[in-house]
């Protein structure tokens, strides 16, 4: 992935995530959170096995704790 830049969005108090060509990726409530996601984002390489995967990853759940 190119680069991932965190900018106010709009005139609200929101903060976005924008990829190398500008275009929104997601809104975060707070900047902290934007960054994170930038980050996580940032992260992910082309050859991974994730990448762009049309199924989520599976949740590993601790032993003992109920699903709802």
């Amino acid at each position: 992935m190119g680069e991932i830049t965190v900018a106010k969005y709009g005139q609200s108090r929101f903060w976005a995530v924008l990829d190398d060509a500008g275009q929104l990726v997601c809104v975060c409530v707070y900047k902290r959170g934007a960054g994170e996601v930038a980050r996580r984002l940032s992260a992910i390489s082309p050859s991974s096995a994730s990448y762009l995967s049309e199924e989520p990853p599976e949740i590993s759940r601790e032993p003992g704790s109920r699903r709802s």
